[in-house]
């Protein structure tokens, strides 16, 4: 069997601090803030896709982003978040292998809010 071709991307996961911060009258300055970082790292092709995870089996998992840029790259963007600045977030990044065939992610709807 030859060898495989791989994309090398990164995965970060949001997880609620085991300490949440307080709720404060900053916060919807801080999510605006959020929403607007996340969207100039899409719009820079930094940040492939992201988004708010409905929790099952963590309770702290919060959302996920998947970068294209390696793990160091990622978690340095990851930090500078708003909201893990303020400590609403903790990230765990790691590198993800994927197969290199055609694969479709993004463009289909299956809820709306």
């Amino acid at each position: 069997m030859g060898k495989r071709a791989f994309q090398v991307l990164t995965i970060v996961r949001l997880r609620a601090p085991e300490t949440p911060v307080p709720d404060t009258d900053e916060d919807e300055r801080i999510q605006a803030e959020h929403i607007a970082y996340l969207t100039g790292l899409k719009e820079q092709g930094i940040l492939l896709l992201n988004g708010p995870v409905r929790r099952v089996d963590d309770s702290r998992f919060l959302g996920m982003s998947i970068y294209s840029v390696g793990v160091d790259e990622a978690r340095a963007f990851a930090l500078a978040d708003p909201g893990v600045k303020a400590g609403w977030f903790e990230i765990e990044a790691d590198k993800w292998l994927l197969p290199c065939i055609p694969t479709m992610m993004g463009d289909r709807v299956d809820l709306e809010l």
